[in-house]
């Protein structure tokens, strides 16, 4: 629901969504905030059951460690930054605000710890997959794309979301690269 130019978002911003996909997000939260008690959990990168950045990762990190296969190398994009959020760590925080009756409103439910760009989160699912951090190449967005046919959606340099509101109603977000390393173990 942001473009991106802040590097810490946080509840309060005006929404500036970049994409159709943007547009319908903050309508979605114009449309719940018109009621007078309501919660709205924003998040961003969100990593669970099903299809998922880590588990791409995890496979093409296995396609490179193959001899077989002539992947050597991947390209993956190093100007978006953000944190990872994990479906398991926003649920636990979704049963804390309705259970301690937290102030109604928008809270931002992402992974806490360090901001990082796709490319650092792609070597780290490839280091711990297979040690081969080292055949991520990191790309530019407007390089990643430079090929494409057709238009392609924007999407914003910071994602990162400020956890401060989730915290003042006594919950803290777990640190996302904690949480990528127990992930990875299960896959």
């Amino acid at each position: 629901v942001f473009d991106g130019t802040a590097e810490v978002h946080d509840e309060d911003e005006p929404l500036s969504p970049l994409s159709v996909y943007g547009q319908t997000k903050a309508a979605g939260d114009i449309a719940v905030a018109g009621c007078p008690r309501h919660y709205i959990m924003r998040s961003s990168w969100v990593i669970g059951e099903g299809r998922n950045f880590v588990k791409t990762m995890k496979g093409l990190s296995e396609r490179v460690a193959d001899p077989e296969d002539k992947l050597t190398q991947v390209t993956v994009v190093d100007d978006q930054l953000g944190r990872l959020t994990f479906t398991r760590d926003m649920a636990e925080a979704i049963f804390h605000v309705l259970g301690t009756h937290a102030p109604y409103g928008t809270y931002d439910c992402t992974g806490s710890g360090t901001v990082k760009s796709w490319a650092d989160i792609a070597r780290a699912v490839f280091e711990a997959a297979n040690g081969n951090g080292d055949r991520v190449v990191p790309v530019s967005t407007a390089d990643y794309y430079a090929s494409a046919e057709g238009p392609v959606a924007p999407r914003p340099v910071h994602s990162a979301l400020d956890l401060s509101k989730l915290e003042a109603a006594g919950f803290h977000m777990p640190d996302w690269e904690e949480e990528l390393g127990e992930y990875i173990k299960t896959l």
